[in-house]
């Protein structure tokens, strides 16, 4: 294909994220408004490649594609993709032995409610293409099992696409156990801790703190009172030389109608997204003073999970188990607890992980520290939910289908592997994405030598059934080469001054390293590159 005759509209952007700015100074993508974005030629193909590796991994597994209706144009019904699926398997299924059935479809998407995101790019577009794929079941351990099926193609198919991912086990917003592939990205607007030394990834918000040890050889010390003068725990425990970490901070909650204790060190701070996992609940708040009037009879400034109301629940973090002579409030008007000792001078009902971690922590499974990364979610398996649809199925006979659901957010995908394949220069496909094998430049489209070998070349590839883009411009060579290492194709021909003694040079996008053959050498060093890569 002539450059000449396809639309590559490079153009600068405001955008900070890598990936819109490797994306639009090369000519592939270009923003036309908040979140919306215009693909040109080379995305197109760029994007049909990952296409063609996930059509691929999804039928080798057995599940197919199919073509859905958009359901967001202005005469959908309102209908969901399984709803519609279900139909045809109502008319369509007599028996529960014609199941399962496993299909997939890809769309073009707009998200529904999108707040605002600076510098949000094209990781974060307003429409964006989805791969969805459905499949329905009788029996709950077939269905589990499938999952685990599709959780090893999504990871082939990040394997053959070439980003690296790390799967994290979450739960949604609706409480069912899903699988999260995330990409790296510093645009990404999801924080995760990542071990420095193993494979442990989580969402920085739900990782889990690794546990510390009681220093047994630390001798316990009579609890004592002392006034607070004014003072909360904190400023009380500076003035008396109490380091923060030796502090118990408590807290009331009233979770699902009934009290709770909360206990967690002064220099922890709560995480309420755990206590929502933990118990299984976003009906929880933090009472008000009047209410913990009611229930402890003090105020706020002097609560401690000491002299508490028979049958009261107390749950407290691990790194409180771990405090030796610490201080809390004594439930005492201004009065606090010195040298307290948990499990000795007060009961906890049950040690949790309820704190947020920080930066820099021990991981939890005992591998180096934890790091802070910005990433993305670009795909997403949900755990079939142990509810059945009921359908009358084509003898009438009532059925009951379970459903997985599998996500896959292309665009992300896109996004994310033009950010991972990328350097200084610009863009650096793999073959497997590239939307050409081989760029193939003439440093002066009016030297008769260069013309000639170049055009020579460019049939013999096309004999070979590369995909070459020939630029035949008539530019400058340096803007020839600054566009060539902005798009990224993997192997670049520069037909120049030696055109005469027939040499020509070759360079490995990928690798850098650029070689001088000679024009018989070509055909053969191009046939083992891609026989090898």
């Amino acid at each position: 294909m002539e450059q000449s005759g396809v639309f590559i509209p490079a153009a600068e952007t405001s955008s900070n994220c890598l990936a819109d700015q490797l994306l639009t100074h090369s000519g592939y993508v270009q923003e036309t408004s908040e979140g919306m974005y215009a693909y040109f030629p080379l995305a197109g193909k760029v994007l049909e490649n990952i296409k063609r590796v996930i059509r691929d991994e999804m039928e080798s597994a057995r599940v197919l594609e199919v073509d859905l209706p958009y359901e967001q144009f202005e005469h959908a019904t309102g209908k969901s993709d399984e709803m519609i699926l279900l139909s045809f398997i109502a008319k369509e299924i007599i028996s529960s032995e014609q199941l399962p059935i496993s299909v997939f479809h890809i769309k073009q998407h707009v998200r529904e409610s999108r707040s605002p995101i600076q510098n949000s790019g094209l990781l974060y577009a307003k429409e964006y293409s989805l791969m969805s794929g459905y499949s329905f079941h009788t029996d709950t351990v077939e269905a589990k099992e499938n999952g685990e099926t599709l959780l090893s193609v999504f990871s082939t198919i990040a394997n053959r696409i070439g980003i690296p991912y790390q799967v994290i086990e979450s739960q949604n917003e609706n409480g069912r156990t899903e699988y999260e592939f995330i990409a790296f990205s510093d645009c990404g607007e999801e924080t995760f801790a990542q071990s420095e030394n193993s494979t442990y990834t989580s969402k920085a918000n739900l990782a889990a703190a690794a546990r510390e040890e009681l220093d047994e050889s630390k001798k316990m010390k009579k609890a004592e009172k002392v006034k607070g003068n004014g003072k909360d725990i904190i400023p009380l425990a500076e003035s008396l030389g109490i380091d923060c970490s030796q502090t118990i901070q408590t807290f009331l909650y009233n979770v699902n109608s009934e009290p709770t204790l909360i206990l967690i060190r002064g220099d922890h701070e709560l995480n309420e997204m755990k206590l929502e996992k933990l118990f299984n609940t976003s009906t929880f708040r933090l009472m008000d003073p009047k209410e913990m009037e009611e229930v402890l009879g003090i105020g706020l400034e002097s609560i401690g999970p000491v002299q508490l109301p028979f049958g009261l629940p107390v749950y407290a973090d691990y790194g409180v188990a771990a405090i030796v002579n610490g201080i809390c409030g004594a439930n005492e008007k201004d009065t606090f607890l010195v040298n307290v000792n948990p499990d000795r001078d007060f009961a906890v009902d049950h040690y949790v992980d309820i704190r947020l971690v920080k930066e820099g922590e021990p991981s939890p499974d005992g591998n180096g520290t934890l790091t802070f990364r910005k990433g993305v979610t670009f795909a997403w398996i949900i755990e079939p939910e142990p509810v059945f649809s009921k359908i009358n199925v084509a003898d009438k006979k009532s059925l009951e289908i379970l459903t997985g659901y599998y996500y896959m957010d292309l665009t992300r995908l896109f996004a994310a592997t033009a950010e991972h394949y990328s350097d200084s220069l610009g863009l650096k496909w793999p073959i497997q994405l590239a939307p050409y094998d081989i760029h193939l430049l003439i440093e002066d489209v009016g030297d008769e030598n260069q013309q000639q070998l170049a055009e020579e070349l460019h049939s013999v590839m096309n004999g070979y059934r590369y995909r070459v883009l020939f630029d035949d411009r008539n530019v400058s060579s340096d803007s020839k080469l600054e566009t060539s290492n902005q798009l990224g194709v993997p192997v670049k021909i520069v037909v120049g001054d030696d055109a005469s003694d027939g040499m020509v040079e070759v360079t490995y996008r990928m690798m850098g390293e650029a070689v001088s053959m000679r024009k018989e050498e070509v055909t053969e060093k191009l046939q083992e590159f891609f026989r090898t890569e």
